[in-house]
Order: structure tokens, then C-alpha cells, then sequence
């Protein structure tokens, strides 16, 4: 049965990179089919993971949200798949798109379509947007299976947990706790992070090859990091 798995956290927390890389995982590892989501309009997926890919070869979400009835030739349609393999498709907004391009789509079509996409793909995740409050997400915090939930030893990762405390109780028992280090210069309080964040069971070491792979737009990239890729493993072997 296909399951659906929840990438949350604040803003800049790598939630993206890091959600493509468990992703990615799931489908070479442990040879699990993928469709992979992304809610965000103000910074459109599409845009950013495929930036140098031909117009004519992207789709967008919120097109495939815009048919009357949601139907499996209808998804696949506007879904781009990962270079050079079958079974792991993106499917997110496009540049230039933002929250006012297409109509905001209802309960009853957000469920039908994640209820057609869960019959296309082993595994489905969804890439919140930090806010939790459009519709995809709002779904996705009642639906899902399993959540992984992203915190950076910083300020701004502490604030935004603190103002969305209420919010992510209700998938408390379904999370899967993962610290990420964003920067190897900076002292770090990472032991003092993990020790307020009770469901941290996962550190992900800073990456240099992730962050070259966001700079230039090669997410969909295996990366060559066998520790960092180890730990994003471990996480894809929870969601198992």
C-alpha cells in the first residue's frame, strides 16, 4: 500500500535538497516507485530543480489541479520525470507561477488527487510550504503516514517551531526528527538543539556536494557523499 510521507520545516531549512535526496534513496536503494510533490508558489519547484530544462519539458501542478476530475492520464501528464530513470517523477509549479495563477483547488479534489497519486507510486511525498496552509499541505498534515520533519541549530529554525507548536502536534507521533547542518563555519549548538527536539533521532552532516548541487540547479543529481548519503538512508528506511 502506497504511503505518504510529509517534508516539513521553517524556511531555508533544506527541507527540498534533503527531501530529494530521501527520495532518492527510497527509489535506488531500496527500489521503491516515487512521486514526489512540492506545494511551494513563492519559490516554484520547478524553476529551481530543473532550471536549465526546456520550457516544452516542464509541467505544472497546478494545471493537473485545474481539470475537473483527477485522473491518472491527467497527473502523469504534468509530471516530469527524474533523468534517465522510470518510476520517480516531480511533479510542483513552474517559474513565473505564484498563488494567484490558478484557482486555490477544493478538500474534495486535494483528497482525489493524492488518492490518484498514491496509486501510481510505492512511496508519495509532499514538500510542505512552511506556512501549512494551503490546501496540499493542510491535507498532507491530516493524511499522512509518515512526516520528516526538518529543525537547523539556529534562531530562526527555534522561532518558527515555537510560533507552529499547536500546528505539528497533531502529526507528533507520525515524525521522524532530523537535524540539518546548513554550515560548516559557524559554531553550531547542535547537541543543545537535539536535546530540545525530542524526535531528533537523525543529524545530517553539512554537504559540500548538496550545496553545489542547489547553486547550480543539479538536485536530481546523485551526490557523492557517502556520509551525508548514509544518514539520508537511515531516514528512508524509517518511512519504510
Amino acid at each position: 500500500m502506497s504511503k505518504l510521507t510529509l517534508l516539513c520545516g521553517p524556511p531555508q531549512s533544506g527541507k527540498t535538497a534533503v527531501g530529494i535526496k530521501i527520495a532518492q534513496e527510497i527509489y535506488y536503494h531500496f527500489k521503491g516507485s516515487v512521486i514526489y510533490i512540492s506545494a511551494d508558489t513563492v519559490t516554484p519547484f520547478m524553476g529551481l530543480v530543473f532550471p536549465s530544462t526546456s520550457e516544452k519539458q516542464l509541467f505544472s501542478l497546478g494545471e493537473a489541479l485545474e481539470h475537473t476530475s483527477i485522473t491518472k492520464e491527467n497527473v502523469l501528464r504534468h509530471t516530469v520525470p527524474l533523468p534517465k530513470a522510470d518510476n520517480f517523477g516531480f511533479l510542483g509549479y513552474k517559474a513565473g507561477e505564484n498563488r494567484y495563477t490558478y484557482s486555490r483547488p477544493t478538500k474534495d479534489k486535494t483528497a482525489e488527487f493524492f488518492e490518484v497519486c498514491k496509486t501510481l507510486a510505492d512511496y508519495v511525498f509532499l514538500d510542505c510550504t512552511s506556512s501549512l496552509d494551503d490546501p496540499l499541505s493542510v491535507y498532507g498534515m491530516a493524511a499522512a503516514d509518515k512526516a520528516v520533519q526538518l529543525v537547523t541549530p539556529d534562531i530562526r529554525s527555534a522561532a518558527y517551531y515555537a510560533s507552529f507548536e499547536k500546528t505539528y502536534e497533531q502529526i507528533k507521533s507520525k515524525t521522524i526528527g532530523v537535524i540539518n547542518i546548513t554550515d560548516k563555519d559557524l559554531y553550531l549548538p547542535v547537541g543543545e538543539v537535539k536535546a530540545g527536539f525530542a524526535n531528533a533521532k537523525y543529524i545530517l552532516p553539512y554537504s559540500m556536494y548538496l550545496r553545489q548541487q542547489y547553486i547550480t540547479g543539479e538536485l536530481t543529481k546523485k551526490i557523492p557523499d557517502q556520509k551525508f548519503s548514509a544518514v539520508c538512508r537511515g531516514i528512508a528506511g524509517a518511512i519504510l
